[in-house]
């Protein structure tokens, strides 16, 4: 189905009711879960929306309420649909065809990515999205090994910016005496990552409930990237990738 015909028998409805619809068909469709109102404007001109230059598409959503969600400001700003916005435009748009597991699946995907696509740090965003990539594809060992990549060096870089060589130094060889001494960056590496978890936490950059679900990754993490029987299902590493982005980011 085409957005032209999702949206025919809604010709007569509101400009705030054609927008969310349009919203929901992207988000359901295509994975497109936030916004610019430039994405949605685009839809609803493809979709050959009439008198759509007078639209308001800014003011509309404002006046949306609890149905969506923003962040950022300016052009760059996103709207997304709430749940309570998903419920409200179910109730009066037609309903969709159901879609495939493949295509459920390029959409969760997509919507992973939209988040990666946050993350600061190129080195740790370049790990996360290797982590998609390999779960769209029905990896899931590989995609859980990779994302726990991702989290210990975003875990790395905010341990290092946040302390000091000596104290990082000091706070490790309280657990560990003969743990080398943290001189560079590079030297974190040294550390097995439990003990980076512990360090983490002991430097006030991870608190006690992460450092906890941070560990029960790095077992899961372990499990699957050493020769066992384990065969990790792909909600299991959809939710490990899930949890960590959650998290960190």
């Amino acid at each position: 189905m085409k957005l032209v015909e999702y949206l025919a028998p809604l010709k007569n409805a509101s400009q705030q009711a054609r927008i969310l619809a349009t919203m929901y068909f992207l988000e359901a469709t295509a994975g497109r879960r936030q916004l610019t109102t430039g994405d949605v404007r685009k839809a609803l001109s493809d979709a050959r929306v009439t008198n759509l230059k007078s639209w308001n598409l800014t003011a509309r959503l404002q006046q949306a309420g609890q149905f969506v969600h923003a962040e950022g400001s300016g052009a760059t700003r996103t709207w997304e649909l709430t749940e309570s916005g998903r419920a409200a435009v179910a109730a009066f748009a037609p309903p969709l065809p159901p879609v495939s597991r493949g295509i459920e699946r390029q959409n969760e995907a997509a919507a992973l990515r939209a988040r990666v696509a946050k993350i600061t740090d190129a080195e740790t965003r370049a790990f996360a999205s290797e982590a998609v990539d390999c779960l769209e594809i029905g990896a899931h060992r590989a995609a859980i090994v990779f994302m726990w990549v991702a989290a210990v060096h975003e875990i790395q870089e905010r341990v290092w910016a946040a302390s000091t060589p000596s104290a990082i130094t000091a706070a490790v060889q309280s657990h560990n005496p003969r743990a080398k001494m943290c001189k560079k960056r590079d030297d974190l590496s040294e550390y097995n990552e439990e003990l980076l978890m512990q360090l983490a936490h002991d430097l006030g950059v991870i608190d006690k409930n992460e450092k906890a679900e941070l560990l029960k990754a790095l077992g899961l993490r372990n499990s699957s990237g050493h020769p066992n029987k384990l065969r990790p299902g792909e909600y299991r590493a959809r939710a490990h990738i899930e949890d960590i982005i959650s998290m960190l980011f």
